[in-house]
């Protein structure tokens, strides 16, 4: 298999890796404390904050993780060029952190749901601003990942740390949620550090008109990827706005467990991305080919996973958070065992086939399809079966969206390249 021959794809995977070990799996033995700590309804409260800040981080990343990325390893070797994209790329992502300010003040103390926990959500806004300065496509654009593990794996080792030390009470759920989004902040300035202390871009004057047009480059990631927001975060505001915090605290509980899986899958999705637009220049068959093996690699990994996670829910949950009001979680995990397959199946098809083969407009109405489904079916499920109907909305929802990409994929004979 190519993916195993290729040493410089195999040391990229193992960084992003274990960069997505940083970013999930260190903050999920973190959860379970503040979980016991916290309590459920507390908990809750931090998911929430979290999920509704999910927007404006989306937002403000406008699929430059995805077009920047390709943008630069199109320019490879052009360190000009690369330049221009990268300091671009940063005005644009700065011009949407303002028209993201500009939104979310009046949300915050124009309605009392928002207006009650003002501060969390305020804590909460910091990780958009990390986001924003955090050059992650750069990186991945330049296949040097390896750059950056270190750098974001050590705040967040500290992060569990100070948290464990100083979050003692029920009261420090806002003391535990800045912790968490500093530690964020202290990645992405460091990240930042690295670029320029290598000098891997030259300054270059930015221009609004060359942001602008990074921003129209990125508007179909975008649009895809807020579609494709819209049935998972949506979830968790959804069920916080109809049922409560508790039960987002409840469904947090085993999402995060899952969206760790989730993530750590996807690191090949994003490893892969730039080899298959070499491939792609060289030959369609090849492109496929080499995708048509990442995808029965993962398969096979997921349903894997799927299958220990089903038996094991329960000793999962109690040995993480120790029972009390996450008992319920138990069952709310067993119904998630299939996101991780559709999920991360779906982002490498969408990514590595329609965005290369130049089929965004076609990848848009289909995600824009699952969202139309999601939405009709989420607040119905979620007031019928609560959490359990936020997970069966996003598992059905992703198992449409498959379906969909596959038909298109069959219609129009893409596989026959390989």
């Amino acid at each position: 298999m190519a993916f195993y021959k290729d040493k410089v794809l195999r040391k990229n995977f193992s960084y992003l890796f274990l960069l997505q070990i940083a970013n999930y799996i260190i903050p999920l033995f973190l959860f379970p404390y503040l979980g016991r700590v916290l309590g459920t309804e507390n908990f809750g409260k931090i998911m929430f904050a979290q999920a509704v800040i999910a927007y404006f981080v989306l937002f403000t990343d406008f699929g430059f993780n995805v077009s920047s990325t390709k943008e630069i390893a199109d320019a490879l070797g052009d360190k000009q060029k690369i330049s221009d994209t990268f300091w671009n790329t940063m005005l644009a992502k700065t011009l949407l952190l303002l028209a993201s300010l500009i939104v979310f003040i009046p949300i915050v103390y124009s309605f009392e749901r928002f207006n009650n926990e003002h501060l969390l959500f305020i804590i909460s806004f910091i990780n958009v601003l990390s986001s924003v300065l955090l050059p992650l496509w750069l990186f991945q654009g330049l296949e040097k990942m390896g750059l950056i593990v270190a750098v974001n794996t050590i705040p967040r080792i500290l992060m569990c740390l100070a948290t464990v030390y100083f979050v003692k009470t029920e009261k420090d759920y806002n003391l535990a949620l800045l912790i968490q989004v500093l530690a964020n902040l202290v990645s992405a300035l460091l990240s930042l550090i690295i670029v320029f202390q290598l000098k891997l871009v030259n300054f270059i004057k930015p221009s609004f008109q060359k942001a602008k047009m990074q921003i129209k480059n990125g508007w179909h990631i975008f649009a895809t990827s807020l579609s494709s927001n819209l049935y998972t975060t949506t979830n968790t505001v959804v069920l916080g706005l109809l049922v409560g915090d508790i039960a987002v605290g409840i469904y947090s509980a085993s999402d995060k467990i899952i969206r760790a899986i989730i993530g750590l899958l996807s690191s090949i999705t994003q490893v892969i991305f730039p080899r298959v637009n070499v491939y792609y220049n060289e030959s369609k068959q090849k492109s496929i080919s080499f995708i048509k093996q990442i995808i029965i690699l993962v398969s096979i990994v997921c349903i894997i996973i799927g299958v220990i996670i089903y038996f094991s829910a329960d000793q999962i949950i109690m040995l993480l958070f120790k029972g009390g009001d996450f008992k319920n979680s138990v069952k709310v995990l067993q119904y998630s065992v299939l996101l991780p397959l559709f999920s991360v199946v779906n982002g490498i098809i969408a990514i590595n086939i329609f965005i290369t083969f130049g089929l965004k407009k076609n990848l848009l109405q289909i995600v824009f399809i699952g969202c139309l489904f999601s939405l009709i079916c989420i607040s119905p499920l979620v007031l019928y079966f609560k959490e359990i109907g936020a997970v069966i909305c996003a598992t059905i929802t992703e198992i449409v969206i498959f379906v969909l990409l596959i038909g298109f994929i069959t219609k129009k004979k893409l596989t026959s390249y390989a």
